[in-house]
């Protein structure tokens, strides 16, 4: 009787966890790519992963492409990948996983998500680097 109530008691934890979509254990994240290039191009961005598809993007200069979400609970196995194209250069790149996001720690004390921040820019593709406690951007990719 007892291990049926204890894994009666899981199950209710398991589904009311599943069913908080705007809740996360850690606070959640955002990922913000942003169009750094001082030029009337527009770039194209598309983003996703395995289960959710941000879509085709079409953004100016400052402008940017952002989301929201959860990481995985039971495994650190989240994994986000943007296509970015310049005119005829493109790159395709992981904007979160498990070892980006030690890099982007750095929570926003106003709201209840960490940050990942990717800055487009004419020689490349670069990330906020949060993770000495300032900020710093730092070349990650080339274009193609």
């Amino acid at each position: 009787m007892k291990t049926f109530i204890f894994f009666t008691t899981l199950l209710c934890i398991i589904v009311a966890v599943s069913a908080k979509p705007k809740s996360c254990w850690s606070g959640g994240w955002i990922v913000n790519v942003v169009d750094d290039i001082d030029s009337k191009e527009l770039i194209q961005v598309h983003c996703k992963s395995k289960d959710d598809d941000i879509g085709m993007k079409s953004i100016g200069f400052g402008q940017s492409v952002d989301w929201k979400f959860c990481e995985n609970i039971f495994s650190p196995s989240t994994l986000y990948f943007c296509h970015v194209y310049k005119g005829s250069q493109e790159q395709v790149f992981d904007v979160f996983n498990d070892k980006i996001k030690q890099t982007c720690r750095e929570k926003d004390q106003k709201k209840d998500y960490w940050a990942c921040t990717w800055l487009i820019r004419p020689d490349g593709i670069y990330i906020r680097d949060r993770s000495q406690g300032g900020e710093t951007d730092k070349k990650m990719h080339e274009w193609k």
